[in-house]
């Protein structure tokens, strides 16, 4: 998917496309990564589970966070130390990642910009929630730093 129409200016559209864009530059990135599994930075997260991360994130700020919904271990995604963690195959975190994005976009489509996160996730009192247009910022800015590290990985890989 390439970036969407310089002709937009309608936020939800702009943000809504370039979310989509993201979600699947993520893809093409990890699209014949010489395995995915392995790590080559100090950190020690992989591909693999970086893309497990991003699942994970999607289903915390739209599903829990925002629509309030009830998810199994909403940090799933890492260890007890913090860290990135993925025992699953490529394939099958794919097949994660793309029913958490489509969940995502089900739960947009069904809200205004203007609209606040619930209180059941992340924001429960005193904090204050934030609107789905900041939600939808933040996490377009999580998938920009994520996919700019996907390339260094990807470089360090194929040498």
């Amino acid at each position: 998917m390439t970036e969407p129409s310089k002709q937009l200016s309608d936020p939800r559209q702009l943000l809504e496309g370039y979310l989509d864009h993201y979600r699947e530059e993520i893809l093409r990135k990890l699209d014949g990564f010489p395995e995915p599994e392995v790590s080559r930075v100090p950190s020690g997260w992989t591909p693999a589970a970086m893309l497990k991360h991003l699942a994970f994130m999607e289903r915390r700020w739209f599903q829990w966070d925002f629509a309030g919904e009830q998810v199994a271990d909403a940090n799933g995604d890492r260890d007890e130390d913090g860290a990135f963690v993925a025992t699953e195959s490529l394939e099958e975190l794919k097949e994660f990642y793309l029913a958490q994005c489509e969940r995502s976009r089900q739960i947009v489509a069904g809200a205004s910009l203007s609209d606040v996160a619930s209180r059941i996730g992340r924001f429960q009192p005193p904090k204050e929630p934030p609107t789905l247009a900041w939600i939808m910022f933040h996490v377009l800015e999580e998938y920009m730093r994520h996919a700019g590290h996907l390339d260094i990985a990807r470089e360090l890989a194929e040498g």
